[in-house]
């Protein structure tokens, strides 16, 4: 089964110091540090966000796939080097978040849930939030389940262990 990423959070740094004043003029942009620290650049496509901080950080988010990650970080960087800015020729990055959703295919009932899954590891109060909050045991995963059936997987640190938590997931479903 194929994973439905809906996002992708990663960080990289592009140099020691960013002038995001400068930046933002160039390209003309709304910057006001006083509201939020960093610079919000929008990237058409892939269609992600890249928040650029003064350290020299960069957050991508927004992004489906790790071509994404990577084309918005390219597309970021050269648009700093262009309009002014130093920045690093080499980079890396890693990812911070890996948000997956999934469906079950069935209706739940969460109350008959919140009683048979591990209780230290379930949260359920209707009256704040209408899905169920499950955290995976041995894995990072956070997972929010809806009684429709649909999941949001969110926590996971790669591709890889946002399919171990799916499968994790069903698993533990199953096993009620």
């Amino acid at each position: 089964m194929a994973l439905n990423v809906v996002n992708l959070l990663a960080t990289s740094r592009f140099a020691e110091y960013l002038d995001l004043d400068h930046f933002s003029a160039e390209v003309d942009l709304d910057f006001d540090p006083d509201r939020f620290p960093g610079l919000t650049y929008k990237i058409e496509t892939p269609k992600v966000c890249a928040l650029i901080f003064r350290s020299g950080r960069i957050v991508i988010t927004g992004a489906k796939t790790l071509e994404d990650v990577e084309t918005a970080l390219e597309i970021t960087h050269k648009a700093l080097r262009e309009n002014g800015c130093e920045v690093w020729n080499d980079y890396q990055y890693s990812i911070g978040n890996v948000v997956v959703t999934h469906d079950l295919g069935k209706e739940l009932n969460l109350a008959h849930l919140t009683l048979s899954l591990p209780m230290a590891r379930t949260e359920w109060e209707p009256e704040q939030f209408p899905g169920l909050i499950y955290r995976l045991k041995d894995a990072s995963a956070v997972c929010l389940i809806f009684s429709s059936g649909k999941c949001v997987i969110t926590g996971n640190t790669s591709l890889e262990e946002a399919q171990d938590a799916v499968d994790g997931l069903i698993a533990d479903l199953s096993a009620v």
